[in-house]
């Protein structure tokens, strides 16, 4: 847990970075001069509603979360984290779907059944080799 803030805080510095990268990189995808631009952010600085928006999204959804992440991972095996954190992308669809109506493709069906498959196989996997273990032990 001492360890969870400073790994937030690293976490959130490079999604900065990666996002300022794809914002500078983004005019190659259409053919356009690479130039070094500054955003400019005096509409989302005049206005309270988006500054709140950002500043919740910024602060709670994302600091917060990696950071009481980070502190819950360290309290369970790794595992379990690593199958927590893969099915996260099959939550985040779902509560597309219920909250704002999103619909899937066949694409997405074979990406959540793999996802599926796989903590499926690391479940009996896992479960497999403490068998083997605990048979060891007591022979």
């Amino acid at each position: 847990p001492e360890a969870g803030l400073p790994i937030s805080a690293i976490k959130l510095i490079m999604v900065t970075f990666f996002s300022f990268g794809m914002f500078e990189l983004f005019p190659l995808l259409h053919n356009e001069e690479l130039t070094l631009r500054i955003p400019d952010f005096t509409p989302i600085l005049e206005s309270p509603l988006a500054l709140g928006g950002i500043a919740y999204t910024g602060l709670i959804t994302t600091a917060l979360a990696l950071w009481v992440e980070s502190i819950a991972f360290k309290r369970v095996p790794a595992t379990d984290a690593s199958i927590i954190l893969t099915t996260e992308p099959l939550f985040a669809a779902l509560a597309g779907a219920l909250t704002l109506g999103e619909t899937f493709g066949a694409s997405d069906y074979v990406g959540a059944s793999l996802i599926i498959g796989a903590c499926a196989i690391a479940v009996l996997l896992e479960d497999g080799g403490e068998e083997e273990e605990s048979s060891i032990v007591t022979n």
